[in-house]
């Protein structure tokens, strides 16, 4: 039986301003051993399999979802924490190379207004969703866009106060976003 941690974290909006290279997805199956500290990041989703031993120190975070495996164990006297919240990819050492994703204002009431920069012409899909995952909109990606800058303004009145995510993927990179009705 799957457990996931849907832990929403409201108190870390700028944690990713000094953001490392972290994977979309990590599956954590090792052993932390007694005596040991181990922090896991992922962008996306984090799977965990793995034991945690007593006198051991586990810290795993993503962006969307932390998931237990059947077996993963925190034996008593282990620190174990599991934690939703933004991770962000380290961007490219070559300025211009990956692309880019702000959202403003952010909070917002009613519109805000998507930003986004593409190092290439590529193709793009944009998708809306609530906290929970349920899909809100979306577009099929199948329309090339320019390389440079592309604003795209979101009239979201007719949702309710939240947390919403807006991804931005293009067929080698992804970008989510966390974005705040007030």
């Amino acid at each position: 039986m799957k457990r996931t941690l849907t832990l929403l974290s409201l108190l870390l909006p700028f944690a990713g301003a000094f953001a490392q290279e972290y994977a979309s997805t990590v599956n954590v199956s090792q052993p932390v051993t007694a005596g040991a500290v181990r922090e896991e990041k992922a962008v996306e989703h984090l799977m965990a399999s793995g034991t945690v031993e007593r006198g051991a120190t586990a810290r795993y975070t993503a962006g969307l979802s932390v998931t237990l495996q059947p077996g993963f164990v925190a034996r008593a006297g282990s620190v174990f924490q599991a934690t939703i919240g933004p991770i962000n990819s380290r961007p490219s050492a070559e300025p211009g190379t990956t692309l880019t994703v702000r959202a403003f204002p952010n909070p917002f009431e009613t519109t805000t207004t998507i930003e986004y920069n593409l190092p290439e012409a590529i193709r793009v899909a944009h998708t809306l969703t609530d906290a929970t995952g349920q899909i809100i909109r979306r577009s099929d990606g199948q329309q090339v866009e320019l390389a440079g800058i592309h604003r795209s303004p979101l009239n979201l009145s007719q949702l309710p106060v939240g947390v919403y995510l807006y991804r931005v993927e293009t067929g080698n990179a992804s970008k989510i976003l966390r974005l705040v009705k007030k």
